[in-house]
């Protein structure tokens, strides 16, 4: 098949390049992705600006803009006309309300819209597991085996979010649990931090955003339940909102 990948972390994050290169064996793959780190950015769009593409390789471009903004590069401007578009492996999960915020969710929205078959993924992370990027590809591969077979109506596109394993475990574990699930809806659990203390009529304030996301809330047989758990989540997105 012939494939084009984005992400929000960059052409030459580790996610993206590892899933690239695992999927150059099988099939023809394109990489389309921002020059630097766009995450949470959303849906944005550039368009007041001019774009700039740099050729990297052959088979590969930077952008300086959004992962959406690749996508219409890409199919607009480079022409490359894929079976499929893929936005990942994200670095860190996009479960649940996460998808609103996205830029890796939004790449492949935009995919959908432009109507091309298309799916996020996403690696959730914990601290103490260790980052084992060829392992992520690897899952992606097997879970990306399994959604190609999935049947997918106009309007919809996937999210995938991979679980945290550590890499010993992975390697040992050749059958990776999946499950399609909904999305956790209740939003996450934030608070902000003051950082600057100023005089009581000083109007200005600096605060530092926080939270905990292994303590998000998370529902039984939802995604952010099944990913923690251990599985490969699987949930079917609308490009008019939360499905």
């Amino acid at each position: 098949m012939k494939l084009l990948l984005t992400n929000d972390d960059g052409f030459e994050a580790e996610g993206l390049q590892e899933l690239a290169q695992r999927l150059s064996m099988d099939h023809e793959v394109y990489v389309v992705a921002p020059d630097s780190g766009r995450s949470c950015c959303g849906h944005s769009v550039t368009n007041a600006d001019s774009l700039h593409v740099v050729r990297q390789s052959d088979t590969g471009w930077s952008v300086s803009g959004t992962p959406a903004d690749c996508i219409r590069m890409a199919t607009l401007v480079l022409n490359i006309q894929p079976d499929w578009i893929l936005s990942g492996v994200n670095h860190g999960g996009n479960l649940g309300i996460d998808t609103i915020y996205s830029g890796t969710v939004a790449a492949a929205r935009e995919a959908t819209v432009l109507g091309f078959p298309s799916i996020a993924l996403s690696q959730y992370m914990r601290r103490e597991i260790p980052k084992d990027w060829k392992q992520s590809a690897q899952f992606a591969s097997k879970v990306l085996a399994h959604v190609w077979t999935l049947p997918l109506q106009p309007g919809y596109f996937w999210n995938v979010n991979l679980p945290a394993i550590a890499p010993t475990e992975g390697q040992a574990h050749h059958a990776l649990p999946m499950i399609e699930c909904p999305l956790e809806k209740a939003p996450l659990c934030i608070s902000y931090e003051p950082k600057e203390v100023h005089p009581e009529n000083d109007l200005r304030s600096s605060h530092l955003y926080q939270s905990n996301y292994q303590q998000r809330p998370r529902r039984d047989g939802t995604d952010v339940h099944y990913c923690f758990s251990g599985h490969a989540t699987i949930t079917k997105l609308g490009i008019f909102g939360l499905e």
